[in-house]
């Protein structure tokens, strides 16, 4: 009971210091976390967008520095950082009370010497440094309704465990978008195509754009669209003059990943909606289809330039267009890379 108070003391405290010098004007973005390493220390750069008043505490067991923003009540940063460097190991963020972010760097044993610098950009964390003496809690009588709501009943770790629950509520904000273009295989499986075009693989471009909609315990929900091109030659069956195919894929999708470190696998299906065009000397002709497609395949993280991902994958799209009451097999299987 005695330390269930102490945190409770300490909590509110905090809350009641980070209250009584809110800026009036605003919400601060907790945008993006980043660190440098040298040969003196760790460098720790935390972005925000806005005016902000921020309070530091220690606290152990587990080891770790405590940073809280207020008011700040949106978080586009990531949930978790791995560092391991300096004694730090992680740097986390989350939402710890509606106007109030918090950075956690949690140590792998005692926190040891720091220095906390604000500048116009955030803050930056200095470790291994001398210490900049943290400044007094201002009185308990600005304490404001809000911070009140917390339950008397929590335990010391409540403060963190309720950051890690409000981050897998928010999708880290490093991979809400991601843009890239992919180069993949194209075969028909239909054989009047290939008398015209070929049995070879050929291969199509494409760019993609995709959005996270759900992050929840390292899972991942996106929608993607996607845009292809394939151009072919061809000899006509019946003159055997030359005959150009040109098409165009769209793709419309939704995929569940799997967030780790380096390997993020993944699996999801959609719609599809395929323009195409033939010219030859005998006829032209142009039209539309649509279909849907499965596919899977991992998300490769490139060790400090977590930036960049390359993507392999395997798709397979069932989309068919009927031209002179004849139908064509367009979808098939395809195989293909991407950044």
């Amino acid at each position: 009971m005695k330390r269930i108070g102490t945190a409770l003391i300490t909590i509110l405290t905090i809350a009641a210091s980070l209250a009584g010098q809110v800026p009036t004007s605003g919400s601060a973005v907790l945008k993006s976390i980043g660190y440098v390493k040298t040969y003196s220390g760790l460098e720790i750069s935390v972005r925000l967008e806005g005016d902000f008043v921020h309070q530091v505490s220690v606290l152990t067991s587990p080891n770790r520095l405590v940073i809280d923003f207020a008011p700040s009540q949106k978080i586009e940063a990531r949930p978790i950082y791995d560092v391991n460097a300096f004694g730090v190991t992680t740097v986390r963020t989350g939402q710890f009370q509606p106007q109030i972010s918090r950075v956690i760097i949690d140590f792998s044993g005692p926190v040891p010497a720091y220095d906390i610098q604000k500048s116009e950009s955030g803050l930056t964390v200095k470790i291994g440094l001398a210490p900049k003496p943290v400044e007094k809690p201002a009185a308990a009588a600005v304490f404001p309704p809000p911070v009140q709501e917390i339950k008397p009943a929590q335990k010391e770790e409540a403060p963190e465990a309720g950051v890690e629950a409000e981050s897998l509520e928010n999708p880290p904000g490093f991979y809400n978008t991601t843009a890239g273009f992919t180069i993949g295989t194209y075969k028909s499986p239909d054989d009047r195509f290939k008398e015209v075009y070929g049995d070879q693989t050929n291969v199509q471009l494409g760019i993609n754009l995709s959005r996270t909609l759900l992050y929840l315990k390292g899972f991942q929900l996106d929608i993607s669209f996607e845009a292809r091109i394939l151009s072919l030659t061809g000899k006509s069956t019946l003159s055997g003059d030359e005959a150009k195919f040109r098409m165009i894929p769209l793709t419309l999708g939704g995929r569940l990943l799997y967030q780790t470190k380096y390997i993020i696998p993944f699996l999801g299906g959609g719609l599809d909606w395929y323009n195409y065009k033939e010219d030859s000397v005998l006829a032209s002709t142009s039209g539309s289809a649509s279909g849907y497609h499965f596919q899977g395949g991992v998300f490769v993280v490139i060790p400090n330039l977590d930036c960049l991902r390359v993507k392999l994958y395997y798709k397979y799209t069932k989309v068919s267009a009927t031209e002179n009451e004849i139908d064509v097999q367009l979808g098939g299987p395809e195989y293909g890379i991407g950044l």
